[in-house]
């Protein structure tokens, strides 16, 4: 079953137009890259798949069949919370927060959890080599350490789907790969990941790679 079917979903910014009519499905599993020069639209595309964005047309289904489009916001809301994981393309870090405290702050809206989020944070934060940097404040930390703790933020609440803007952009290779290797192997586990990026070795790890063509997206397998 599929966890997210995008149908035909198209957007414009002041009477341009950004993204014509792209459709995908994402299975559990699915590893799926978006490649396409900059500032033409991946950004906007995985805003619309995560349902940050409104589409101009299309659909965009989940949980087998609902349609993520009719519901309220604060239904929508809860929908996008329970359901995804952003790795956003800059951090989005809270600067008076510390590490572990910006990894636990999506649980602050999620309601009851049966899982501690204050040590499910510790164990990703070890897991992506930070425990000694549970208690620094972003502005102590090096860009790739900032963007570890972003993926583990993206991870806390075990999103069905991560949707990743960039995630290795700006990073030593040291970084890309502990950054990108989490990722996939978070999608392996039985969840789907998205992701958006220039970076041809990284796109080429996908399952499916989407390209864009006269400004849709289409798969180029």
């Amino acid at each position: 079953m599929a966890l997210l079917e995008v149908k035909g979903i198209a957007k414009s910014f002041d009477g341009a137009e950004i993204i014509r009519a792209t459709s995908f499905a994402v299975e559990p599993g699915d590893i799926v890259a978006f490649t396409s020069p900059s500032g033409s639209g991946k950004s906007t595309l995985l805003s619309m798949a995560g349902l940050l964005l409104t589409p101009d047309s299309g659909q965009i289904l989940v949980d087998g069949g609902v349609d993520a489009l009719s519901l309220d916001d604060k239904a929508l809301s809860r929908l996008r919370q329970r359901l995804f994981g952003f790795v956003f393309q800059s951090t989005q870090l809270v600067g008076s927060l510390r590490a572990i405290e910006n990894v636990t702050a999506p649980a602050g809206f999620a309601g009851k959890l049966d899982f501690d989020p204050v040590e499910r944070a510790k164990e990703l934060l070890v897991q992506f080599g930070l425990e000694e940097r549970l208690y620094h404040y972003p502005a102590q930390l090096s860009v790739g350490q900032k963007r570890r703790v972003a993926v583990a933020r993206a991870l806390l609440l075990n999103p069905q789907i991560v949707i990743a803007d960039e995630p290795t952009n700006d990073l030593d290779e040291e970084s890309a790969n502990t950054v990108a290797d989490a990722l996939f192997a978070y999608a392996a586990q039985g969840h789907a990941l998205l992701y958006a990026t220039h970076d041809a070795a990284l796109a080429a790890r996908a399952k499916t790679l989407m390209v864009m063509k006269d400004k849709a997206f289409v798969s180029a397998s």
